[in-house]
């Protein structure tokens, strides 16, 4: 919905879009900062605000098109600017579009011929990371090929499948976990809030699914997800290249019936795209 602002709220809303950044929680509830002034002088509202604008927009860029592998070094920043501002401000293009055209499908080729190497890479690396991994006494490896340690035992209560599931019956459970994402070099890609376990269904990649439906309530596992067992070849974002063997710290806080749908459906369209939830 497209909502009529005022300059005042427009002004607040932009910096808050611009400046927003994740922040620990704090143990008690802290009495909130004081909002900054805004800037009364036009040169700096111009040069802040230009930087905002810019930043956001790179992180953006970042997300959609470091799907397909693009990074910084594959861009050239002056070219980059020069063409983005030909854009904003309504002119035509320097370079014909015939050679625009042929310019994106050979940074495609070169993409793809890069992302095959990367693949290949993940794969062997992927490969003797879990062989060496499986070998510790508090690692267990199941017939899938998901590996898992576990870190706290929890209770009896464990996922029960529906009788009827072999009938194509939908599972209406949802499993409420804390979870935190790596890569085997460490590199953290995803984690859920501290202290909020997020709802989840069995509409996840398959390591993850093996785990939800095996562990008790009250379990904290670290899983050691094969890539065949994740997204495969697929490149999920920046950090998820394809081939990439992902390491879970999965904590199992309560499984319970999902909420049914509202009556006639959801009122608007379930949201598309964006980054991928933990195991989806």
């Amino acid at each position: 919905m497209i909502r009529k602002l005022i300059p005042g709220a427009l002004a607040l809303g932009l910096l808050a879009t611009a400046t927003a950044q994740p922040s620990a929680p704090a143990e008690k509830p802290a009495a909130a900062p004081e909002a900054p002034k805004a800037p009364v002088d036009p040169a700096v509202i111009k040069s802040d605000s230009s930087y905002a604008l810019g930043f956001r927009t790179g992180g953006s860029f970042g997300q959609q098109f470091g799907k397909f592998g693009v990074t910084a070094a594959d861009i050239e920043t002056e070219t980059f600017i020069k063409g983005f501002m030909a854009a904003l401000k309504g002119e035509k293009p320097e370079i014909e579009e015939s050679k625009l055209q042929a310019a994106m499908e050979g940074l495609g080729s070169m993409l793809q011929a890069r992302e095959k190497e990367t693949a290949a890479a993940n794969l062997a690396a992927g490969k003797k990371f879990l062989e060496e991994n499986g070998k510790r006494k508090e690692v267990t490896t199941t017939k899938s090929g998901l590996q898992y340690e576990v870190l706290a035992k929890g209770g009896d209560e464990k996922y029960v499948a529906p009788t009827d599931a072999k009938e194509g019956a939908p599972d209406n459970k949802q499993f409420l976990v804390n979870y935190k994402g790596t890569l085997i070099d460490g590199t953290e890609f995803d984690a859920s809030p501290a202290g909020e376990p997020v709802p989840m269904t069995l509409q996840v990649i398959e390591g993850f699914r093996e785990a939800l439906t095996t562990m008790p309530v009250g379990a904290k596992w670290k899983l050691f997800i094969p890539s065949a067992l994740a997204y495969g070849e697929e490149r999920r974002s920046p950090e998820i290249a394809p081939n990439t063997v992902l390491i879970f710290e999965l904590e199992l806080v309560k499984i319970q019936d999902a909420p049914a749908a509202p009556e006639g459906g959801f009122p608007f369209p379930m949201p598309q795209g964006g980054a991928p939830q933990p195991g989806e």
